[in-house]
């Protein structure tokens, strides 16, 4: 499935390797390039219909999780997936915490790194085993229990289906109820209910375990 996705990154070898594995799991897709956060601003400001972006974390105009949440709060509606080359359990729990769609560690294996973009580019979430459990050795595929699984198996009505998708994007409360129509304590109702069926305490929680069960950001 052909997508349209916007690459930030500063590293030119990264950012062809990435545009490379893109074309090869999405054939036909539009993939822009950025070698810093000004020239993403301006790619950003004339093209909002991309489906999703991919973020380095140290860019030479904007370090650490600036970038990051810069584009939440712009393009709160845009999923933002960051590919970096930390790989610490706390910097991964940050970016979900910041409203990340998923997590590539760049030293991943190329077979990884690939599994990975195929798994965002079909609407799926990616989250690295050492986020899920940090006893695992690093460097290997996440084994999806479900792969593409529907989120109704869990027992949510449709939706709170509609409300997990959104949650897996990134999208706060207030843009949930702008979204979908709803009450702000209508959708705070469906949260809660998400969360249950899911086993978790908190939307970070919720983005791993999606990417646990297989469960879609999209339709």
């Amino acid at each position: 499935m052909a997508v349209c996705v916007l690459i930030i990154d500063d590293h030119p070898l990264m950012r062809d390797a990435v545009r490379m594995t893109m074309d090869a799991v999405a054939p036909g897709s539009r993939i822009d390039l950025a070698a810093s956060f000004a020239e993403a601003r301006r790619l950003l400001a004339l093209n909002t219909a991309y489906d999703f972006t991919l973020l380095d974390l140290n860019l030479p105009d904007s370090a650490g999780f600036e970038a990051l949440k810069a584009l939440r709060a712009q393009y709160p509606q845009l999923p933002t997936v960051v590919l970096s080359a930390e790989v610490d359990r706390e910097t991964i729990l940050r970016c979900l915490d910041l409203g990340a769609a998923g997590y590539i560690p760049k030293t991943y294996h190329a077979d990884v790194i690939t599994h990975a973009l195929r798994l965002i580019a079909s609407g799926h979430v990616y989250v690295p085993r050492e986020a899920i459990d940090p006893r695992r050795e690093a460097n290997e595929p996440i084994r999806l229990r479900n792969a593409g699984s529907d989120p109704r198996g869990l027992g949510l009505t449709d939706r709170q289906c509609d409300v997990l998708r959104l949650i897996l994007r990134g999208l706060p409360n207030k843009l949930i109820c702008r979204q979908l129509d709803l009450a702000e304590g209508t959708v705070k109702v469906h949260v809660s209910a998400v969360l249950r069926a899911l086993g978790v305490r908190n939307r970070t929680q919720a983005v791993i375990a999606a990417s646990r069960l297989g469960l879609r950001m999209s339709d």
